[in-house]
Parts: C-alpha cells; structure tokens; sequence
C-alpha cells in the first residue's frame, strides 16, 4: 500500500512539472510570434532612418558628382559649351547667347530612392541572399543612370528652347519620368525575385517523383 501511495505522489509531482514547462513553451511562442509580427514594421523604420541620414549626410558629394556626370555626359552628346562649376552641384550651359544654370539638388538626385530602393530589396523584401544583393544593385544602376538621362535631358531643352521650356519640363516631364522610373524600379525587384523556367521545370519534376 506504501509503495502504491509513493508511486502515485510521483506522478501527482510530474504533472505540474510538465504543465509549468508546457507553459513556458507556450509563453515563449507567444513572444516569438510577437517579435516577428514587429520584424517587418522595425525593418522599414531601418530603412527609412538609414535613407534620411544617407540623404543628409551624402547628398553634397553625390550631387557634386552628379553635376559632374551630368555637365560630362551633356558635353558627350554634342552640347560642348555645357560645364559643371568645379566644386559645385551646378552645371552651366548656353541657349544660344544667353547663359543658364541648372541646380542638383537633392530633390534631384538618386541619392535617397537609390537608397530606399536597396533598403527594401535588401531588408523588406523576401528571397535569396543573391535576389536580395542583385536586386538592390541593379536597382541603384536603374535610378541612377535613368536620372542622369533625365538631367541631360533637361540640359538639352535649356539649350534647344530656352530657360522657360527648360523649367517646365522639369517640373512635368521630368516628374513623369521619375514616377515611370520609380515603376521600373518595383518591377525590377520583382522580376529577379520570380522562379526561373528551369528552376519551375525542377521543381515540378521533384514534386511528380515525391509523389510516385
């Protein structure tokens, strides 16, 4: 009877233990589950922190540089009298015998959507380590030579049309632009994330042999 009594306390000790640990690895999912519901909205408040600070703390040598390419790429097309001031995010350039200044502004550079576009491939959007690089590399290469052709663009109506037209298309013409390439931009981080044909065909294969 003694020994039925033990045996029977023993089991009485090993259930609360059990429920106590049972609890514990409830508590623990319940917390995990929370961080990763968080993972995603901390992910973007990454990116949006490290594009303004990239923003504020690049934006006078990157549209310096993009002066540059801009007054080099201008001047490569046909329009030889185009400068960039040295030191400066100024290009100057001619209509006829009246000067004109275009500004690069940040506004203006691919600075910060280059940015933002690598922030989100690389740490919102899913896929391989090799989607997310590719992605924000060819992204950025995209951006910026897409808003180098619009500025040279603009440099080339200032010279054609006049200050006025140049103005205009910049305001307009330059934003549609932009959004067209913003658009472009998302489709491409898109498409390097699709399953290629190959990999499709693969796939298909080994779920056709799990299942035999």
């Amino acid at each position: 009877m003694s020994g039925g009594t033990a045996g029977g306390a023993a089991t009485g000790g090993a259930r609360p233990a059990a429920q106590v640990r049972q609890r514990h690895r409830q508590r623990h999912r319940r917390q995990r589950r929370r961080i990763r519901a968080g993972a995603p909205l901390l992910r973007v408040l990454l990116v949006v922190a490290v594009t303004t600070g990239l923003g504020w703390w690049a934006a006078a040598p990157v549209t310096h540089a993009e002066a540059a390419a801009t007054a080099f790429l201008a001047r490569s097309t046909g329009l030889e009298m185009t400068r960039e001031l040295p030191g400066t995010n100024l290009v100057h350039g001619f209509h006829g015998y009246q000067p004109y200044f275009i500004r690069i502004t940040p506004s203006c550079s691919a600075l910060t959507v280059g940015a933002a576009a690598a922030g989100v491939s690389l740490f919102i959007l899913g896929g391989t380590g090799r989607q997310r690089i590719g992605g924000a590399v060819l992204a950025v290469l995209l951006l910026s030579l897409g808003n180098l052709a619009r500025l040279v663009a603009v440099v080339w109506v200032g010279h054609g049309a006049g200050i006025p037209a140049m103005v205009t298309f910049h305001d307009w013409g330059g934003t549609v632009f932009s959004y067209a390439l913003l658009l472009a931009a998302v489709l491409l981080l898109i498409a390097v994330r699709l399953p290629r044909a190959g990999n499709r065909r693969r796939d298909r294969k080994n779920k056709e042999w799990n299942h035999d």
